[in-house]
């Protein structure tokens, strides 16, 4: 089913790795896990175009969960560039704020409202995302 990454260079396949598990209940279920997306320099550093491989993968996906640790919020240029490639998919992204089990209840209220206010401006949507929490 991956056969089409090739349209993206020896650069991405050689990095794009895959594991197999013998489990009846993931039967017809793949499960993609893209790297953390950089900020700054390092977002330069890439030998690949990150953000076409994620629409790529996003028009073969059902579902599309987008994660935030709770201790970094920043969106960076590459992040609102890949959330701008899932825009067409917007019925199939779900916001997960990780790691907020490491907060207090007070933190976790600024953050969310942090959370929600970048948002805001990256995904231009007239409704703001639900936002699930994890641990």
């Amino acid at each position: 089913p991956f056969h089409g990454l090739a349209q993206f260079g020896n650069a991405f396949l050689n990095k794009f790795m895959g594991s197999n598990c013998d489990s009846p209940i993931l039967n017809n279920i793949t499960l993609i896990d893209t790297p953390g997306v950089l900020s700054g320099d390092k977002q330069r550093q890439r030998d690949y175009d990150f953000s076409a491989i994620t629409e790529w993968f996003a028009d073969r996906s059902d579902l599309i969960i987008v994660m935030f640790d709770a201790h970094k919020l920043d969106i960076s240029d590459e992040l609102t560039q890949v959330l701008e490639k899932l825009r067409p998919h917007q019925d199939k992204i779900r916001i997960l704020l990780n790691k907020v089990q490491q907060i207090d209840t007070q933190q976790l209220m600024r953050v969310y409202g942090a959370l929600m206010w970048s948002l805001g401006k990256v995904l231009d949507v007239p409704e703001v995302p639900r936002v699930y929490m994890g641990s």
